[in-house]
């Protein structure tokens, strides 16, 4: 069944096992009631142990992986399928029943929910519509507006990095929004559920296949704040430092919350987005060499793809603190431009990108240094040189490498999943 296993939630399950035991004349107190209900919320993911029972939030990163998948096949139907209608997360319906949690329900109803506050109204402004975020992805999908004639690899790349780090992304900052507005009316339980806001910030920043420590792979911004940091040299004691600092930000919120001490939490809302800006723009400098066609990595649809993506969930923040580079790093991936991609040369938009960067707090030492910056395709490797740029293969060894890790401990749901959609 497509509905299995207990995708309604075990709540409304077992309440109808009672309901239908009744007409047995079986009563409630034959049965009794299960010693550890609801103990089960107890999820750690990333080393932050839930409050509230939110596995339904960070399920949605099994929707996020699916789509993905097909995108990487172009299967562009597939992906909007599954971008529309869901799968893996559901919600109370308001009648008894649930209903999906769909990627884009998060920004169709944007303007609903977090109407008046600041990151969304930021972007909402500098992209004149309250589903800026839906439009990009189904443009992506359907290759219509900004995505007319652009090739399948940057359409894919656009598609799915468009619902991860602009719709989750800002929802992760509604739901700390939330738990502020929660927090400062005396109701911390006041979301469907009775769950915590900042628990499901939480679960939507780290997903359900990172582990309780968070050494899996998954697919949520986590996932990228780990990879950038090792690309970047940015790790704190093997983990990506804004991870680390993120961990500390979110216990502190939850303590707060749960304690109805709310007089740091807009400061701390405000250093979330500023650390989970860090990822995007190590994700734009990245691509912003790579999508340049002399920076020897070949400059292709993928690469430009990839570079459109970090930048255009990064222009509205990038517009407030310094309009000009904002414009100027636009016009390097826009695929209307006549100036993409990247044909000022990567060394100047990189510039750009630490420069604008540093307008909204980031340091230098923040995003860190691109480890393979100027290696170009002069890659050597067990004494051969190669005379084209074929990185991206030798990479598939990252996937075999996690594949065989995720084995050795029997953790074949994840060693399956990065086997289908890889990551490296």
């Amino acid at each position: 069944s497509a509905d299995a296993p207990v995708k309604a939630g075990y709540s409304d399950v077992i309440d109808r096992l009672y309901s239908v035991a009744s007409s047995q004349g079986i009563r409630d107190s034959d049965i009794g009631t299960l010693d550890d209900l609801g103990s089960g919320s107890s999820l750690t993911l990333a080393g932050y142990t839930f409050n509230s029972d939110v596995r339904d939030r960070a399920n949605l990163e099994l929707d996020v992986a699916e789509i993905e998948k097909q995108n990487d096949a172009f299967n562009f139907r597939a992906a909007k399928l599954m971008y529309e209608n869901g799968g893996n997360s559901f919600k109370p319906d308001g009648s008894g029943g649930s209903i999906a949690r769909t990627c884009a329900s998060l920004s169709l109803q944007a303007e609903s929910k977090m109407a008046g506050e600041p990151t969304y109204e930021l972007y909402k402004s500098y992209f004149g519509s309250s589903t800026y975020a839906h439009e990009f992805v189904i443009e992506a999908l359907d290759g219509s507006g900004m995505f007319n004639g652009t090739d399948g690899p940057f359409r894919s790349e656009c598609a799915t990095k468009g619902v991860q780090y602009q719709i989750i992304w800002m929802y992760i900052l509604h739901e700390l929004e939330d738990a502020l507005e929660d927090c400062l009316s005396n109701d911390p339980e006041n979301n469907a559920g009775g769950v915590l806001a900042v628990d499901e910030g939480w679960a939507f920043y780290a997903g359900i296949s990172v582990g309780e420590d968070g050494q899996e792979s998954g697919k949520m911004p986590y996932t990228l704040a780990e990879k950038r940091a090792s690309d970047f040299g940015t790790l704190l004691g093997g983990k990506s430092s804004v991870n680390a600092n993120l961990l500390t930000l979110w216990k502190k919120m939850s303590n707060a919350v749960s304690t109805l001490s709310c007089s740091s939490m807009r400061s701390d809302i405000n250093e979330v987005v500023r650390l989970m800006s860090i990822p995007l723009y190590q994700g734009a400098i990245r691509y912003a060499y790579r999508a340049d066609p002399n920076s020897g990595f070949g400059g292709g649809a993928k690469e430009w793809g990839e570079g459109w993506a970090f930048v255009y969930a990064l222009l509205p923040l990038m517009n407030d603190a310094n309009s000009g580079d904002a414009e100027f790093i636009k016009k390097q991936f826009d695929p209307s431009s006549a100036d993409a991609p990247v044909k000022a040369g990567y060394s100047d938009v990189i510039d750009r990108l630490y420069s604008v960067a540093s307008s909204q707090g980031i340091r230098d030492s923040d995003i860190g240094t691109l480890d393979d910056l100027g290696s170009g395709s002069s890659l050597t490797l067990a004494g051969y040189t190669f005379n084209s740029d074929v990185r991206d293969r030798a990479n598939l060894e990252l996937d075999v490498a996690e594949i065989e890790k995720q084995n050795d401990a029997f953790n074949f749901r994840a060693a399956k999943l990065m086997y289908e959609n890889g990551g490296n």
